[in-house]
């Protein structure tokens, strides 16, 4: 059986599953070596928009500042700069969605992380939307905008 519990003292729940030759699989293609990985033919693997959607709302911000200033980030932050390109060229492929990679800065390390640029904003909001759960309606709301 499945079990989800609270986190005491964080807004924050984790879920436990029993272990699965599938989700092994998995485990052997994003961790050979026990180092985690983006492989080469996550082209192939990302390509529903319900992936899309499970992935930003796990790992998603949305950016969203006055003015025009309206973009997704993806939290990639484990990985490297080749393997966040070889994600962002994944998303372009199979989304159309203009993707970036940028570095940023978090407690005081340098990372990479994708974002999704002001342009495919509309078109990112549109594949994913109808799988976003209502507490993560946040995640794609610019302030003050009405749900469509």
């Amino acid at each position: 059986m499945h079990e989800i519990r609270p986190k005491k003292g964080y807004h924050q729940h984790y879920f436990y599953t029993k272990p699965s030759a599938e989700i092994g699989y998995l485990w052997n293609i994003f961790y050979p070596k026990g180092i985690k990985i983006v492989p080469k033919n996550i082209n192939q693997m990302l390509i529903s928009p319900i992936a899309l959607a499970i992935w930003y709302q796990d790992d998603g911000t949305l950016d969203a500042r006055a003015k025009d200033h309206w973009n997704a980030r993806l939290a990639t932050y484990c990985f490297s700069k080749e393997d966040c390109s070889r994600l962002a060229m994944a998303l372009d492929v199979n989304f159309g969605l203009n993707v970036g990679v940028a570095q940023c800065t978090m407690r005081g390390k340098r990372y990479w992380q994708l974002y999704v640029r002001r342009p495919s904003m509309d078109r990112f909001v549109e594949i994913i939307e109808s799988f976003i759960h209502p507490s993560f309606e946040y995640k794609i709301r610019k302030s003050g905008q009405q749900q469509r």
